[in-house]
């Protein structure tokens, strides 16, 4: 039986808006467990013509020069495409604060984010982005609206950075020689407003816990060298590198990654939270034991070589 190593990350994300209180949560994972890890954070507000602003509480610290908007980037259609599934018609000249968006009889306002309508305040345990829908209440022109980031996800990339071993020289020992197979698994949480997994600086906004989220979608692209548990799974495809190759983050490589989604849709008790659960599984061959095994088939080799010649001897001189 070989060793495992098992680690764990719990994200509570926090989500409301200040006017009307009904959204749709978009989670897109770009999952790179050997380099930097990404997600997409998108929020589609209903009514955002009432709306003031939209509060983001993400459970670890960003710094605001690390959220890049992507609503630049949709202007490339095989990006629209790739996002949306179907043939869309932008107008991303539409005002300095929002393009438009229309498909398939939908028309939204994609704000751009920038200094003017964009904040970020630290708390304890992570960072609330503030988009001042208030402020650009004028130059949106649809009751629909899209706002759509990415930031760096610090907590995936704890879980999957290397740490120093702690096990004991016999017991490391006796692990690489007991098998050489090493299996990594990782467990990854996602919720969505819990309060149990919200500090208390969010859990005293009276806005957030009356929030409606009418759908929470994640989607996890991921190399297919390692093993998702796919049971709830609402879809699964291989991820369109054609479409995604000047979308996906820097270093992110799209030629053998799959594509998993989940989706939670709701037309009642919407004001209840989303709770997502996730294994990733990676096993591989430790050159740590396979080093280990031919040193002692090689010193076997040596001795018996030896022990042979020593009884030669002896006989030579009986």
């Amino acid at each position: 039986m070989g060793s495992k190593a098992r680690r764990f990350a719990d994200d509570g994300w926090g989500v409301w808006i200040d006017g009307d209180d009904r959204s749709t949560i978009y989670l897109n994972e770009w999952v790179n467990p050997k380099g930097k890890n990404y997600v997409d954070i998108g929020i589609r507000v209903y009514g955002v013509k009432k709306a003031n602003e939209l509060n983001i509480y993400i459970p670890f610290h960003t710094d605001k020069n690390e959220i890049k908007d992507l609503s630049v980037m949709l202007s490339d259609e095989s990006i629209l495409r790739g996002i949306f599934n179907t043939n869309c018609d932008i107008d991303t000249k539409k005002n300095k604060h929002t393009s438009e968006l229309r498909y398939e009889g939908h028309l939204l306002s994609l704000i751009k984010l920038s200094e003017d309508n964009m904040m970020t305040r630290d708390i304890s345990s992570g960072t609330i982005v503030t988009v001042e829908l208030g402020k650009i209440q004028a130059y949106i022109t649809s009751d629909e609206a899209y706002i759509l980031f990415r930031i760096p996800h610090k907590s995936l990339d704890e879980i999957f950075s290397k740490k120093m071993d702690v096990v004991g020289t016999f017991g490391k020992l006796k692990e690489l020689i007991t098998s050489p197979i090493v299996t990594h698994k990782y467990g990854y949480s996602i919720r969505i407003n819990e309060a149990r997994l919200l500090p208390m600086e969010i859990n005293r906004i009276k806005t957030l816990h009356n929030q409606n989220i009418r759908k929470a979608l994640v989607t996890i692209s991921l190399n297919e060298e390692y093993e998702l548990n796919d049971s709830n799974c609402y879809r699964i495809r291989r991820l369109e590198e054609e479409l995604y190759c000047d979308y996906a983050p820097d270093g992110y490589n799209c030629s053998d990654a799959i594509t998993y989604q989940w989706v939670e849709e709701r037309d009642k008790n919407m004001k209840a939270h989303y709770n997502f659960y996730f294994d990733i599984v990676y096993s591989n061959i430790s050159k740590k034991s396979m080093f280990l095994y031919l040193l002692i088939i090689l010193l076997t080799a040596v001795m018996g070589s030896g022990l042979y010649d020593l009884v030669k001897t002896l006989i030579k001189t009986l």
